[in-house]
Parts: structure tokens; C-alpha cells; sequence
């Protein structure tokens, strides 16, 4: 958490938000956070705040706008956000609002003096200039689907992940963008097979079953409003009943921590093919 609905939600958050606003380019951190990152390098003048997103990547552009400019300039951000970082919008002089600004660790502060801010009560959000995606992640299932099927197609069989057993596979972002611990527990419980089988062992079939319903359930997530569990919830302020109504799987089913120490969430008809290490690590 977040996943790739999350952070397409977070991303258009931002740009709704950044819309309306014109920042200084004065960027905080908060006191707290020890993430190295300078922030002083994109200096002088106003600019503007644009987010993307792609599979669970979040990439903030920031561009030039006034002051000391001389032509465009761009930086890029990329934001990583943890197990629960979320983006936030404070009005200047509300006491209320202006006390949660001690759990924001990246604040970009507009010219009418409020905050388009980082909110992460863990502090496992990460921050760090950028040029570009990362290489090592693959295309978004969602957005670049095409890509997504192609690039699983042409060399997941002849890559060593292909006798990885399905559950650990979907959460390897090289290959899986943007699937995360609920996301594939909802997409393994449709596909109805042994999560614990390899992916080689699949039909082409099922394959292409389990490429579509990658699109499907990342798409129904988005239209939801993202998986408010645990520490995030919706930055519009939608609630979660429509989302958990949805879920048909995680934490409903059974559970266990898989090799990569995650937990995940099965159907317990697939109970008799649990690894035994799985249950060893128990």
C-alpha cells in the first residue's frame, strides 16, 4: 500500500489541487525526515506542481514559472510513498489543519501560503530527483497495457521468474507494475487456480486470464476510490464501503506469510498446496 490505484488517485489529487495554485519554489521538509534529497537546487522564483503516475511509481514535475527564470525549466520528483504515504491540502490559518503539518515531510507551499504536502505518519515515503521512469520497473498494467502483456509474453517464459510460484511473482514490479498485497490476492482469487503453482505451469489460457484481470481489478480499484486500508485513505474524502464490498479475498480469506515475509491472502480451498517453507516460516 499504496497501489497502482492509489497512486493514480494521489496523482490526480495533485494536479486538481496545483490547478489553483502557483508555488514558491522554497520546498520544505519537515524537521523530522532523514531523507538527504537537496531540496535547494530548483531555487528562485514561482512554479507550477504536475503529478503522474505509472503502475505504483509517482513522478512530480515542477517547472519554472516567474521569478528567476531564464526560459522553461523542469525538474522531476520522484516520490516513492511507503506503506501509507498519502498527499494532503492545508489552508493557511486553520490551527487545525496547521497542527497535522508535523506528519508532512515534503511540502511544496503555495504564493497564497498553504500546503500541498506529503503526509506520512510512518515516514517511509521517499523523495529524489529524477529524469526519468525507473528502468527496472516494468510497463503499467493499467495505462500501457499493451506494453504489459507484450513484455510478459516476449520474456517472462525465458526469464528465471517464470518457476516462480504465481503469489511471489505478481508482486515483482519489473513485471507486475503497480500490483501490490491486495491487488494480487483479488486477482489470483477470480483467476480460481492454485496461487502457489509456478507461472509456468499455466495454460496459455489462463495467461491471458490472469494479463486481463491484472487491467480489470487495478481498474475497478481506481473506480472505487483505491483500497483504504489501514493508514490511507482517499484524499477527496471518499469512504470505503464501495471498496469493501468489492474485495473478495484479502483479509477475508486465509493467510500466510509467503517467502518474501509478506502476507498473503488465499481461497482456502487451495489450503493442501502451501509450500511447506510457507508454513515452516509461520
Amino acid at each position: 500500500m499504496p497501489e497502482l490505484a492509489e497512486v493514480r488517485i494521489m496523482s490526480e489529487f495533485i494536479n486538481d489541487i496545483a490547478d489553483k495554485e502557483l508555488f514558491f519554489e522554497r520546498i520544505e521538509k519537515s524537521p523530522v525526515s532523514k531523507v538527504k534529497t537537496d531540496l535547494d537546487v530548483f531555487d528562485g522564483g514561482v512554479f507550477t506542481v504536475t503529478a503522474q503516475s505509472r503502475g505504483k511509481e509517482m513522478m512530480v514535475v515542477l517547472e519554472k514559472v516567474g521569478g528567476n527564470v531564464d526560459g522553461s525549466e523542469f525538474m522531476k520528483l520522484k516520490v516513492t510513498l511507503g506503506m501509507s504515504g498519502n498527499w494532503i491540502y492545508l489552508r493557511a490559518g486553520i490551527p487545525e489543519e496547521e497542527q497535522i503539518l508535523k506528519h508532512c515531510h515534503l511540502r511544496f507551499i503555495s504564493t497564497r501560503g498553504n500546503y500541498l504536502a506529503l503526509y506520512d505518519v510512518r515516514r517511509f515515503a521517499k523523495w529524489s530527483w529524477t529524469d526519468n521512469w525507473d528502468k527496472k520497473r516494468g510497463p503499467c498494467p493499467l495505462t500501457e497495457h499493451s506494453e504489459f502483456r507484450k513484455r510478459i509474453k516476449e520474456t517472462l517464459y525465458s526469464h528465471k521468474l517464470k518457476d516462480a510460484p504465481l503469489n511471489e511473482l505478481l508482486m515483482n514490479q519489473s513485471f507486475f507494475n503497480g500490483i501490490g498485497n491486495y491487488l494480487r490476492a483479488e486477482i489470483l482469487h477470480r483467476l480460481d487456480v492454485n496461487p502457489f503453482q509456478k507461472f509456468s505451469e499455466l495454460s496459455e489460457g489462463n495467461v491471458n486470464i490472469l494479463l486481463d484481470l491484472c487491467k480489470k481489478c487495478c481498474k475497478e480499484a481506481y473506480i472505487l476510490g483505491g483500497g483504504q486500508l489501514k493508514d490511507w485513505s482517499n484524499p477527496t474524502g471518499l469512504d470505503g464501503k464501495s471498496f469493501d464490498l468489492w474485495r473478495q479475498c484479502y483479509g477475508k480469506g486465509m493467510s500466510i506469510n509467503d517467502r518474501t515475509g509478506r502476507r498473503f491472502w488465499y481461497n482456502p480451498k487451495w489450503e493442501e498446496f502451501v509450500p511447506v517453507e510457507y508454513k515452516e516460516s509461520e
